[in-house]
């Protein structure tokens, strides 16, 4: 008889938002707190965890990084477990996404592309770590898509359900690759955060998402109006700047955007076009603006 291999998914912590690149966005001061269920969980439910797996992306990295080190593990990312890439977004999209696994918006990804390349990584967790206790660090669209594969019902209302638990510890055990059971073991029910233009830089950042500006290093972009140490041998940030002279805070919000300036004065951002635009979007439809 197969030995039992227990699976525990941890959604990620509340995250900061907007943030021009998906895969750097960091956790928000309150998801940093809330990160601290993971561990209480793993404790209370008594596991001997063999392996800490993850996402690539921050956000889902820092949530289970203290019970990581607690348990004295390293984090093991794999990239196929990353969560859903966006695009062009429209009222009625997430609907058309469930009601059809294979529909894509514009720039985006489908749930079943998502829900293939999340399975490929995690028979491979079921093969390698069989009989075994293991902690996957995911996001909502991802493990979303991991139930549905288990659970054909599982559809856009039981997406919506658990979309706002930041964090969520769901528990999978399985013989082989079948599936035995499923436990919802925690929770951190988090209100949606709209776009706060009043903490964004000028290139599409959020200070308080930055170590530097956490330890005390650096005053930030916005407190020190684009004079930071980051620029001290150049004067003041080019983009805050440029931004300023325009009357708006962010590149994003300007009425040229896109000029042929943003991929000048944001050099270190190859897509930074493409990540203001998104941005640019979630910015006009807050309603702190």
């Amino acid at each position: 008889m197969d030995r039992i291999t227990t699976i525990i998914f941890v959604r990620h912590a509340q995250s900061l938002h907007p943030w021009s690149d998906d895969r750097t966005r960091p956790l928000t001061e309150e998801g940093l707190r809330d990160r601290g269920i993971v561990l209480d969980t793993l404790r209370n439910e008594k596991y001997e965890i063999d392996a800490f797996l993850c996402s690539p992306y921050r956000r889902s990295a820092d949530t289970i990084r203290p019970a990581a080190e607690a348990y004295g593990m390293e984090i093991i990312t794999d990239e196929r477990f990353r969560e859903r890439t966006g695009g062009a977004g429209s009222a009625g999209m997430l609907e058309k996404r469930w009601a059809d696994l294979t529909f894509a918006e514009e720039g985006g990804e489908s749930i079943l592309s998502v829900q293939q390349r999340n399975m490929e990584a995690f028979r491979e967790v079921l093969r390698g770590y069989a009989g075994r206790t293991v902690v996957i660090g995911t996001h909502g669209t991802a493990l979303s898509s991991i139930l549905r594969y288990y659970d054909p019902s599982f559809g856009v209302k039981d997406f919506l359900r658990i979309i706002d638990w930041m964090p969520c510890i769901i528990e999978m055990t399985f013989s082989g690759d079948k599936l035995l059971g499923k436990r919802e073991l925690a929770h951190v029910k988090k209100d949606w955060q709209p776009a706060d233009p009043s903490v964004i830089t000028a290139c599409g950042e959020t200070c308080t998402g930055c170590e530097k500006y956490r330890d005390g290093r650096c005053p930030g972009c916005i407190a020190a109006d684009g004079i930071v140490p980051e620029w001290k041998e150049s004067g003041r940030c080019r983009v805050h700047a440029c931004a300023h002279d325009h009357g708006v805070t962010c590149c994003a919000l300007c009425a040229a955007f896109p000029c042929e300036r943003v991929p000048v004065l944001i050099h270190w951002k190859p897509d930074a076009v493409e990540k203001l635009a998104f941005l640019r979007n979630e910015l006009l439809k807050s309603p702190l603006r």
